[in-house]
């Protein structure tokens, strides 16, 4: 099927709700039944970024990929929401994948509920250090102060660069600039808001006791935005985590590499996963 055809094929698998959480409204799909696996998609905060991953486990695993609100400016106040959405669907243990921004925001949902998570699942994630703040807050100036259409344009050069032009690149980036018409600069200016307070809080986040279990790290040589710092933090949180490396993908080996992506996590969480989901 052609990506047009498989985001079809989301649309009608799909179940979208909404959720008020605080002052925040939440947005989030589910599908499948079984197992619960919390999708956390990255900075650009969209669900369907999942629909591939979605559609090899469904309707094996029930899945929940939320949209990250574009009002929401920290990774406590994402944290929170999640944790509502988690509460409305009643969910008590789940397997955590992130892409990401939305590995860092694992990171942070996990130090909540440590005993409600099986496994975590990371791509094109690592840990934002003090070193990475200047960098942040002149492009959160750069982005407050240029035209909103020119801004729009940057981000998708830079979304085909980090993404390595992948064969789907073009729709992947219709889909982030879609969200960015619909709600305008401030999600973009809030997912900067919210990384630049990561990076800040990244020694404290190192210091506080990580929950224990199976984690797996995916990563691609050619990754432009995850330094070997940034993985390193990530790996010294999970010393006994398995990594996946491949020599190329991109940021995103779900999109660069989509089947290789798909196989490695439906692979982790069938051998972490209950014996009943399997029978």
């Amino acid at each position: 099927m052609t990506i047009r055809e498989r985001a079809a094929e989301f649309s009608r698998v799909r179940e979208g709700k909404e959720l008020r959480a605080g002052s925040h409204i939440w947005r989030y799909s589910l599908a499948g039944q079984g197992e619960t696996v919390l999708l956390l998609p990255g900075g650009a905060g969209i669900g369907i970024g999942w629909l591939d991953l979605v559609l090899a486990l469904y309707p094996r695993y029930r899945t929940i990929a939320v949209d990250y609100p574009t009002t929401a400016s920290s990774f406590d106040e994402l944290a929170d929401g999640v944790l509502a959405v988690l509460g409305a669907e009643n969910v008590q243990r789940m397997h955590v994948v992130g892409q990401s921004a939305g590995g860092m925001l694992a990171e942070v949902l996990s130090r909540r509920i440590p005993d409600r998570i099986r496994t975590m699942a990371l791509s094109g994630a690592g840990l934002y250090g003090s070193e990475d703040v200047p960098r942040l807050e002149r492009k959160l100036v750069a982005i407050q102060s240029a035209p909103w259409e020119e801004t729009r344009t940057a981000t998708a050069k830079a979304l085909r660069a980090a993404w390595q032009d992948a064969e789907e690149a073009d729709f992947w980036i219709e889909q982030v600039d879609a969200a960015y018409r619909a709600d305008g600069a401030l999600g973009l200016i809030n997912s900067y808001r919210a990384l630049i307070g990561i990076a800040r809080r990244s020694e404290q986040l190192m210091r506080e006791r990580p929950r224990q279990g199976p984690v797996l790290l995916l990563k691609a040589d050619d990754d432009p935005l995850i330094t070997e710092a940034h993985t390193q933090r990530l790996i010294g949180m999970h010393p006994g985590c398995e990594i996946r490396t491949f020599p190329t993908g991109g940021h995103s080996l779900l999109i660069g590499r989509t089947q290789d992506y798909i196989a490695a996590v439906a692979e982790f969480l069938a051998q972490h996963g209950e014996p009943a989901t399997w029978r």
